[in-house]
């Protein structure tokens, strides 16, 4: 399942794996490597600075609901599988004060979860 989600990804994280530390959260980015993603916000809001990227690992809590749904569609179901990842990702980028690569779409994969 993890690997399938991060080649979903396609490079956007280094990893994908389950964590004990997000304290009720679904899910949260941590860093590998020389630089976090503290520098990298720092250095992105710099004039030259916007090249500069962490290696972001995708940790997922195993206890929470959110995870439960997701693991419930694999294997059978890869394309609701790659949806929730998406909204996961972008939920980890959200709670980092990251930008979304694409707003729209996120928006569009929560409005469906509503219908």
């Amino acid at each position: 399942l993890f690997e399938h989600m991060k080649e979903h990804l396609a490079g956007k994280v280094s990893s994908v794996r389950l964590s004990e530390r997000l304290g009720g959260h679904p899910v949260c980015l941590a860093s590998e490597g020389a630089i976090s993603i503290e520098m990298e916000k720092a250095l992105g809001a710099m004039p030259g600075g916007g090249d500069v990227k962490a290696d972001k690992v995708l940790e997922l809590d195993a206890s929470h609901p959110a995870f439960a749904a997701l693991a419930a569609h694999w294997p059978d179901d890869k394309p609701t599988v790659d949806s929730y990842t998406d909204l996961l990702y972008d939920q980890a980028l959200l709670l980092e004060g990251l930008p979304l690569d694409d707003p729209m779409a996120f928006s569009a994969a929560v409005c469906g979860l509503m219908k």
